[in-house]
């Protein structure tokens, strides 16, 4: 029968490797989808962000005007990246689930099909190929 010492040694080994595929799956996920989204303004691509144990509570309306659409378009990339930088340094299972969050009003009808761009369903269609290629 095995000791105490070794079962510890076997869990903690299970929980890096399920840490480490939960992190190259949000990852995979995250790149699918930013590259799947249908792409008119690049609004909806570049609302994709990852987060640790709620989603992101970002506002998904799109700004108005250039400049603002600029300014907001480099704070949403900076709040992908940050999210991104959080599971792969900081995440744990412990910490609960890993979000990947788009907040533009009109996402739940590009995945329901209504640009020509991409297929109805293609936030599972991303996330599905992020996790077959983790355990491929």
């Amino acid at each position: 029968m095995a000791d105490a010492g070794s079962i510890r040694i076997v869990l903690n080994a299970l929980n890096e490797f399920t840490e480490k595929r939960i992190k190259v799956i949000t990852l995979d996920a995250h790149a699918n989808l930013v590259e799947d989204t249908p792409r008119r303004t690049g609004w909806a691509r570049s609302n994709w962000v990852p987060s640790i144990g709620s989603p992101a509570k970002l506002d998904g309306t799109p700004p108005k005007g250039d400049d603002a659409a600029a300014a907001e378009a480099r704070q949403r990339a900076s709040a992908a990246q940050s999210g991104i930088a959080q599971v792969v340094a900081a995440y744990k299972l412990p910490l609960g689930r890993i979000y990947i969050s788009n907040n533009v009003p009109y996402i739940t009808r590009l995945n329901e099909g209504s640009s020509k761009q991409a297929p109805a369903g293609f936030v599972q269609s991303a996330i599905l190929r992020a996790v077959r290629s983790a355990f491929s």
